[in-house]
């Protein structure tokens, strides 16, 4: 993964020209010196003449790199060879010319035009420019002004030392102005992101997203505390994402930082622990990381969880990394409280407010996802409908809030005899509806038996604290599968059955275990013979 997997910036055309004109304006007044000292020493004169050729080619020189150079480069990114390598020819035979010339023009143009390829070129071309001014140098000092060895000697130190200076500053603070552009683009981005989510692993998978793009990161992981345990919603390791896990927190980084409730950054792990002797777990893969970076998701003021990110290489983040994970971090507990709200209101939504149960849509709609899933596979399904007898004299009897409270005691019962992966839900009135998958016909009918014997021996009490008769309920089941193949018939036959019970006196299911038993497939068998 690259450092904060770093792009160039894309500038216009415009604003590289605003970046380089204080370079090029020098230069051209530079190259307009020179015209002006063609006049001042006659240009009819060798010197006047060679004076006003140089600052006049340099002045048109310096428009066209203004004008054309950098659409050229834009478009072309080796043009920047071919202008240090134009450049260096044009520097050096003004050094060679230099006798005829106002003295030290050389120096002040060759930083100009670092300055120009530092900016445009980047780092190669403009040594390689460097490089052909130094040689130039050499050469004329060797075979033409031998005896200007101060001059030599200043052009020879000054202009590879103002190259070196001047390109590696300009590289500097591009590639500082690029980080945290980066990262602010990064933060900008996951903000935008995490903005429009409303799901955890959304959050979760656009969280490992930005770490990704803005960290040099070997492994990370996002967790949410559950006591004394972190659960991994998230772990990244060397190239792989692991299964979520728990892993208790005592004596880890993680608990480190739940315990200060801050930010925690080691740029050297081994040395860390070696020094303070810190214990630790290894997850995932079998190595050590030896730099880490961990910053608390706090939500309402509390840490609900922790973003770690670390490498095995050392001191691999600073400080700037860390800021930004916090940021991140803060995005993520907004995000993440966000989708909590929205998960407790969907749920909210698709509940009776009475009771809790699942209201008449959201069951339905629940019912045929199990069904479907059923048929595909071939397992069975049972469906049990279920009605409170003569409910309608407990309301006239005891009052309607008694009646809500007989509701509620069904749908504890109901919840006590199901496993989490039924479903439980209101079809309307005092009639409820429950979905049991991978359940056969006798197995629904130990479930609603239990249930049954359970609600007749409840002691509920009416507004004045006294005991009441305790309710009793019919119960209809049918199969899918065995009996239908299709959701919507299997919630007519579990009603009608229920009516055939309810028929029959109440307080029973219908059919009755033998008749389940009876019409339960037998397995098939081989004759062998003898």
């Amino acid at each position: 993964m690259n450092r904060h997997s770093l792009q160039p910036p894309n500038l216009t055309t415009a604003k590289q020209l605003k970046l380089v004109l204080p370079a090029v304006t020098i230069g051209g007044l530079v190259f307009l010196s020179l015209i002006i000292n063609s006049f001042r020493v006659n240009p009819s004169t060798q010197a006047g003449r060679i004076s006003l050729i140089f600052g006049a080619a340099g002045l048109l020189y310096m428009i066209f790199i203004s004008i054309w150079g950098i659409p050229l480069l834009r478009k072309q990114p080796f043009f920047g060879w071919s202008l240090a390598i134009v450049s260096g020819l044009g520097v050096g035979v003004i050094d060679l010319y230099q006798p005829e010339l106002m003295p030290g023009i050389p120096l002040p143009l060759s930083i100009t035009i670092v300055v120009i390829l530092a900016l445009l070129s980047g780092r190669w071309p403009t040594y390689l420019f460097a490089l052909m001014v130094i040689i130039a140098n050499v050469l004329i000092f060797l075979y033409a002004f031998a005896g200007q060895t101060e001059m030599f000697i200043l052009e020879a130190v000054l202009i590879p030392a103002f190259a070196i200076v001047i390109t590696e500053t300009i590289l500097g603070l591009r590639n500082t102005l690029l980080v945290e552009m980066t990262r602010l683009q990064t933060l900008n981005r996951v903000a935008r992101s995490l903005a429009s989510s409303l799901e955890m692993h959304q959050v979760v998978s656009l969280v490992s997203s930005a770490i990704q793009n803005a960290f040099a990161a070997d492994t990370y992981y996002v967790g949410m505390l559950q006591g004394e345990s972190l659960h991994m919603e998230l772990f990244f390791d060397d190239g792989e994402f692991f299964p979520a896990t728990d892993i208790e927190i005592k004596g880890t980084l993680a608990g480190r930082v739940v315990e200060t409730q801050r930010s925690l950054l080691i740029r050297d792990l081994v040395a860390e622990r070696k020094k303070r002797n810190l214990p630790f777990i290894i997850v995932g893969r079998q190595r050590t990381s030896s730099s880490w970076v961990g910053t608390p998701l706090k939500m309402n003021g509390h840490i609900a969880g922790i973003i770690g990110v670390a490498s095995y290489q050392k001191n691999v983040f600073d400080e700037g990394d860390l800021e930004l994970l916090e940021n991140i971090a803060q995005q993520a507990a907004l995000a993440l409280d966000n989708a909590g709200h929205h998960a407790e209101v969907e749920t909210r939504s698709q509940q009776d407010s009475l009771t809790g149960v699942l209201n008449h849509n959201a069951f339905l709609t629940r019912l045929e996802r199990q069904a479907r899933e059923a048929v595909g596979s071939k397992k069975p399904l049972a469906l049990i409908m279920l009605d409170i007898d003569h409910f309608k004299l407990y309301n006239d009897q005891f009052g309607h809030l008694t009646g809500d409270e007989v509701l509620t005691n069904l749908c504890q019962v109901i919840r006590r005899h199901v496993k989490k992966a039924d479903l439980v839900g209101r079809w309307g009135g005092e009639e409820f509806v429950i979905s049991l998958p991978n359940a056969n016909g006798p197995q629904a009918f130990h479930v609603a038996e239990r249930i049954r014997t359970t609600v007749e021996n409840l002691a509920i009490k009416d507004r004045v604290g006294q005991l009441i008769p305790a309710p009793t309920v019919s119960q209809g089941i049918a199969l899918l599968v065995d009996e239908t193949m299709d959701f919507i018939q299997l919630v007519d036959l579990a009603d009608q059955r229920l009516y055939i019970a309810k028929d029959h006196g109440g307080n029973g299911i219908e059919p009755t275990l033998p008749a389940l038993e009876e019409n339960q497939p037998q397995p098939e068998t081989q004759d062998t013979e003898a």
